[in-house]
């Protein structure tokens, strides 16, 4: 029979070593909330990291105070040298890891608490630490980081499900927040669309209209959409705007003048919840922002994509601009009676429409046809010591602007010159010669017509 002796020192140290093992790798698994149950708010000691990074002693004691709801810490609120409040909110709640204020990080480990910077390998930089009462400490940065790096890293392994009830709770309560402030359920009179902003401009492309919602119920009380001071979400409405963007807060005119026949445009809403609570508010156009058109030749260096065919080297030619043909034709405006320019911009070249506008006579539409630059020569090289020329531009695009006899006022401006060419490659030494400067385009023709017009809007 073989007979062990254990000596009860020896004993008594290796349970030591494997409960300070174990503790070590419980705490590492501890959420804040769990490490916190024993500490409390108070005026905690502080050490701070000097010039030759050593921790010493701040004379001040600074304020903390402890936040819980139930079991879980929400919040730390510290007094940085007793007078700066700095608010640490969890990470995530029921499970925090650290709570968070600004770029600084705040950690509760063993019986104080390390106020750290975190970067993005991982790594923490601690700059306090702070001391519960009657506590002392001594440690040395380099361990304080690696100790707080590897608590981090292990609790966030077990945030998983807390962040899955986190979630959930808050989804919850933005559910509870939505139907409180929502029309669903209640008692409602009546709806009215609420402009914001009283624009000058009504045309394509001027500035956003801004607008809310007021809804009246039956006991008198009012509540308003977010953007008039209040929380109804707009989830509790139903959009179906005519000659504008159909969406909540703001709309744009619409860019194409056949989207509002009647020369204005409808803001209008109606309530999911009470479908035959409806409101809107109808605003004329003023058809009065200058507009631009471009239908430009392409740049030399872009020949291969804008043509989809392979190039090879340099100097390539430009793009001619777009053949386009403009046709006006006057009316009235549906709302004031006042004259207007209808006008269609079809383009050639692509035999595609461009544009269907309505305008004022008086305002002025720019229309670019640019002929494309030439691309830049090749530089000359060892084999070849001359550079070679830049390639040509383009040639200005034909406009031709065919006015309806009924047209009195039109105010256009046509740009169609050709495009510069490119610069010459240049030479690769004293033997050769630089390139040549590529041939400009040549300025497309402006043909101008009256005779009577049908439109397709």
């Amino acid at each position: 029979m073989t007979i062990i002796k254990i000596n009860m020192n020896n004993l008594k140290i290796i349970i030591t070593f494997f409960t300070t093992i174990t503790f070590s790798f419980i705490n590492g698994q501890e959420s804040q909330s769990t490490i916190l149950q024993n500490f409390e708010s108070g005026k905690y000691t502080v050490y701070k990291l000097d010039s030759n990074k050593e921790f010493i002693k701040v004379k001040k004691t600074w304020p903390v105070e402890i936040t819980k709801q139930g079991n879980d810490v929400t919040k730390v609120l510290v007094k940085r040298s007793g007078i700066l409040d700095e608010l640490f909110k969890a990470d995530v709640l029921g499970y925090p890891a650290y709570f968070a204020f600004k770029q600084y990080r705040l950690s509760f480990i063993e019986n104080y608490a390390v106020y750290y910077e975190w970067n993005g390998k991982q790594e923490a930089k601690t700059k306090y630490i702070l001391v519960k009462p009657g506590s002392g400490f001594k440690g040395k940065p380099k361990d304080i980081n690696t100790k707080v790096s590897i608590y981090a890293q292990a609790t966030f392994k077990n945030q998983t499900g807390a962040r899955a009830v986190a979630k959930v709770t808050k989804g919850k309560l933005a559910e509870t927040e939505r139907k409180q402030n929502s029309l669903q359920g209640k008692q409602v009179s009546k709806i009215q669309v609420k402009l914001i902003n009283n624009p000058s401009k009504v045309a394509h492309f001027s500035e956003a209209i801004e607008y809310g919602v007021i809804a009246t119920l039956k006991n008198g009380k009012l509540l308003k959409t977010t953007n008039l001071g209040g929380k109804i979400p707009w989830d509790d409405f139903k959009l179906s705007h005519i000659g504008c963007s159909n969406t909540i807060d703001q709309v744009k005119v619409e860019e194409n003048a056949s989207k509002f026949p009647n020369d204005k445009i409808i803001i209008k809403v109606t309530s999911k919840y009470h479908p035959t609570l409806t409101s809107s508010k109808s605003i004329s156009t003023t058809n009065d922002v200058p507009l631009q058109v471009s239908r430009n030749g392409f740049y030399g260096a872009d020949r291969a994509r804008a043509t989809n065919r392979a190039t090879f080297g340099a100097s390539q030619r430009g793009g001619n601009g777009h053949s386009l043909t403009v046709k006006v034709k006057r009316v009235k405006h549906k709302q004031t009676g006042e004259a207007l320019n209808k006008i269609e911009i079809y383009d050639n070249s692509k035999k595609e429409m461009v544009a269907q506008y309505k305008l004022t006579p008086s305002t002025k539409l720019i229309i670019n046809s640019y002929g494309g630059k030439g691309q830049w020569g090749t530089d000359g090289n060892s084999s070849s010591t001359n550079g070679d020329n830049g390639g040509a531009g383009g040639n200005g695009g034909n406009v031709t602007i065919i006015k309806d006899p009924s047209v009195i006022g039109f105010n256009v401006v046509v740009n169609n010159i050709g495009g510069k060419g490119g610069a010459g490659g240049k030479r690769y030494n004293a033997s050769g010669s630089s390139g040549s400067r590529g041939s400009s385009g040549k300025k497309g023709a402006i043909n101008r017509q009256t005779k009577s017009i049908s439109l397709k809007f």
